[in-house]
C-alpha cells in the first residue's frame, strides 16, 4: 500500500505529464495499484518500484504533438484518446451535413435558417461556457486556431480552388457543396463548444 506522501508523488508526477483530470485519476490508480503489486511480489521498497512504473508506462506517457496541425504537447495516451474524439466529431459533422444538405435540395431557403439555427446553439453554448467559468477568454482565442478548425480552412481553400480551376466561378458560397461545407464547419464548432463545456478534453 502507498501512503498520502507517496500518492502525492505519483500525483505530481502525472501532472507534469499534464493529463486532463479525468485521465489522470484512471492513470493513477493503474499506477498505485502497479507499485504496491511490485512492493508486495518483488520486495520492491516504493522508489523502486516507482521507478518501474514510470519505466512501464514510458510509451504511454512519452510527450508528443498533439496534432499534426498543432503544437502543443500531450501524452501518447492522451493523444490516442484525443484522436479517436477528433474521428468522432468529423464523422457526425460530416453525416449530419449530409443529411440536411438533403433537405437543401427540397427547401431552398433552408439554409438561411440552419445558419441562424447553427449560430444560436454556438452563442447559447459560447454564453453557458463564459457564465459558467468553462471556458476563459484565451480559451476562446485558442478555438480559432483548433486543429479541427485549421483543417477546415484548408480544406475550404482546396475546393474553392478546385470549383474556380473547373468552373471558373468566384460565387463558390452559392453552390451547395459550399453550403454543406458551411454547415459541416458549424457542427464541428458546435460539437468542440459542447465537449469543452462538459470538461472533456478537445484540445482548446
Amino acid at each position: 500500500m502507498t501512503n498520502d506522501i507517496q500518492e502525492r508523488e505519483i500525483t505530481r508526477y502525472l501532472i507534469s505529464k499534464k493529463l486532463n483530470q479525468a485521465l489522470l485519476s484512471e492513470i493513477k490508480d493503474h499506477f498505485i495499484l502497479q507499485i504496491s503489486d511490485l512492493i508486495d511480489a518483488d520486495k520492491m521498497n516504493f522508489q523502486e518500484a516507482f521507478l518501474q512504473t514510470k519505466l512501464n508506462w514510458q510509451h504511454e506517457l512519452e510527450m508528443v504533438k498533439a496534432d499534426a496541425l498543432s503544437f502543443r504537447r500531450i501524452a501518447r495516451i492522451e493523444k490516442d484518446v484525443l484522436q479517436r474524439r477528433f474521428r468522432n466529431i468529423t464523422f457526425t459533422s460530416l453525416l449530419s451535413s449530409f443529411l440536411l444538405s438533403g433537405l437543401l435540395l427540397v427547401v431552398s431557403d433552408l439554409f438561411f435558417y440552419l445558419q441562424m439555427l447553427l449560430l444560436g446553439v454556438m452563442t447559447c453554448l459560447l454564453a453557458y461556457s463564459f457564465i459558467f467559468k468553462k471556458m476563459k477568454f484565451r480559451d476562446y482565442i485558442q478555438l480559432s486556431f483548433h486543429p479541427l478548425i485549421i483543417r477546415n480552412l484548408i480544406l475550404y481553400g482546396i475546393l474553392f480552388s478546385l470549383v474556380y480551376y473547373f468552373f471558373n466561378k468566384f460565387n463558390f458560397a452559392d453552390l451547395l457543396i459550399a453550403k454543406v461545407f458551411m454547415i459541416y464547419t458549424g457542427i464541428t464548432n458546435i460539437q468542440l463548444l459542447y465537449y469543452n463545456s462538459r470538461k472533456i478534453n478537445v484540445l482548446i
